[in-house]
């Protein structure tokens, strides 16, 4: 599987691996983040989830011949609802357009929805990250709507943009070859 890359849970040895993406500074604006942290104040954020392993939040690295290459989370994991949101970021960017995102989005969806039965995954997306639009659509997620100047950051608003998928969606698309898709 190390061709099309995989998900495991976090390690604390894979956080200052993050930390540089978090300094690079295309990496934080697709991200959202207005200022980067030290290196201790990024372990300290980390250390707490280790330490209280949160019900409503699990974190991945997204690992490619035993390194590294990015982190996927899902995340505000809601059991009465059946609902959780995700988040992902490729920052080695020797695997951008590798497919490698598609692969750990894939993933996660199983776990989503297998593992925990939630009933709907979603996103939030800057509108301005057309890389991660062309996913969401390419993988046929639904795209729910428009948050509009819902965030501020770097003097300015920004539009978020909403996609989900249902499980019931999921079990359709993977029958009829997502995962195909998504490899490919």
């Amino acid at each position: 599987m190390d061709k099309e890359g995989r998900i495991r849970p976090i390690k604390r040895e894979d956080v200052a691996v993050m930390h540089a993406w978090e300094l690079d500074d295309e990496i934080a604006y697709l991200s959202g983040i207005t200022r980067p942290r030290s290196l201790e104040a990024f372990k300290a954020s980390y250390e707490s989830y280790f330490v209280k392993m949160d019900n409503t939040l699990r974190l991945y690295s997204i690992i490619l011949n035993e390194r590294v290459i990015g982190r996927i989370e899902l995340g505000l994991i809601d059991r009465e609802n059946g609902t959780a949101a995700f988040g992902i970021v490729i920052g080695d960017r020797d695997c951008w357009g590798q497919g490698y995102g598609k692969q750990a989005i894939l993933e996660l969806l199983k776990e989503a929805f297998d593992d925990l039965h939630l009933h709907k995954v979603y996103c939030e997306v800057y509108a301005f990250n057309e890389r991660s639009i062309r996913m969401m659509q390419a993988m046929d997620f639904r795209q729910d709507g428009v948050l509009r100047e819902h965030e501020y950051f770097r003097n300015e608003h920004h539009d978020l943009v909403v996609f989900s998928m249902l499980q019931s969606e999921f079990k359709t698309k993977l029958r009829g070859g997502l995962s195909r898709k998504v490899c490919n």
